[in-house]
């Protein structure tokens, strides 16, 4: 989706939503432009801590979803 997309799609539902809603998610959307974003340096661990993957490791998708 794009801007202009998603924009549509919030309006067409904000009109099904009763005022009370409306109002909280306008504060909501106020909020989000409040906060600041935390950028996080790349390589912040680098050097700190280390991993290594063996060449015979498996995982399937459903263990990892398990674990």
């Amino acid at each position: 989706m794009n801007r202009a997309e998603i924009e549509q799609a919030v309006l067409k539902e904000m009109h099904t939503l009763p005022l009370d809603k409306v109002e909280a998610t306008l504060s909501f959307v106020l909020s989000l432009k409040a906060k600041p974003v935390n950028k996080r340096p790349l390589g912040l661990l680098k050097g700190k801590v280390a991993f290594a993957i063996e060449k015979d490791f498996k995982l399937t998708d459903e263990d990892f979803l398990r674990s």
